[in-house]
């Protein structure tokens, strides 16, 4: 079937598997993004992100580049592939290309494009770690510890009208606080100050599907287990 000779399949047989990491291009792109933000070599006056080329300029040696390739090699590693992730903030709208071989940072968040393999990449380590914080948090013992785990919701529900308000409302202070969480992990997160725990903040804004919860509700009536809303 495959054209080839018993001696080539039994070589190719022998051949012990090896396995390969694969570069987390969603993570690497939200790190470019950080880092372009938070190193001084990459902002100007009052704190704003510089236009930058794409590639290295000429340099003496061990003096460090300003280019977007060099970005990616500091902040993503040297083998992760700049082009994959200038292609990826491009298509996200966080990154426009100005001609000339230079770039523009327009937006500080990364958010991949919809259902691409970054997307569902980022879908999946989300629920992970929403899922994660939870078992964290039943395994406790004394209040106060675990790891923080709020929701707040409206009682009596939102008109069509207020939803529009309360998600223009959550933008805005939801970007605030990130920002000044960024903030605080480009002065604790560095190549200078180094931790093997890798931590971080999500927030989502939820609405109840309740088609969805109907059918759960009924599944679960269905198999005998008393379910209270």
């Amino acid at each position: 079937m495959t054209g080839m000779t018993a001696q080539q399949v039994r070589g190719a047989v022998g051949v012990e598997a090896t396995s390969f990491a694969v570069p987390n291009y969603s993570r690497a792109a939200s790190d470019v993004l950080a880092g372009w933000h938070s190193d001084v070599l990459y902002l100007g006056p009052y704190g704003l992100v510089l236009d930058i080329p794409i590639v290295p300029e000429v340099s003496h040696r061990g003096v460090e580049t300003r280019s977007f390739e060099s970005l990616v090699h500091k902040y993503a590693g040297p083998g992760v592939s700049a082009e994959i992730i200038l292609d990826a903030l491009v298509k996200s709208g966080a990154v426009e290309k100005m001609g000339s071989g230079i770039v523009r940072c327009i937006d500080r968040a990364y958010i991949a494009e919809r259902l691409s393999p970054e997307s569902i990449q980022h879908f999946a380590e989300m629920v992970h770690n929403v899922v994660e914080t939870t078992a964290v948090n039943l395994k406790r013992t004394v209040r106060g510890t675990g790891l923080l785990q709020r929701v707040i919701f409206a009682d009596f529900g939102l008109s069509e009208q207020d939803l529009k308000k309360f998600n223009l409302f959550i933008r805005q202070t939801g970007e605030k606080f990130i920002g000044e969480v960024d903030t605080w992990f480009a002065t604790h997160s560095s190549k200078e100050h180094q931790g093997p725990i890798k931590t971080g903040v999500g927030l989502y804004h939820y609405i109840e599907n309740d088609a969805d919860r109907g059918e759960y509700l009924k599944s679960m009536q269905g198999e005998g287990t008393d379910v209270a809303r």
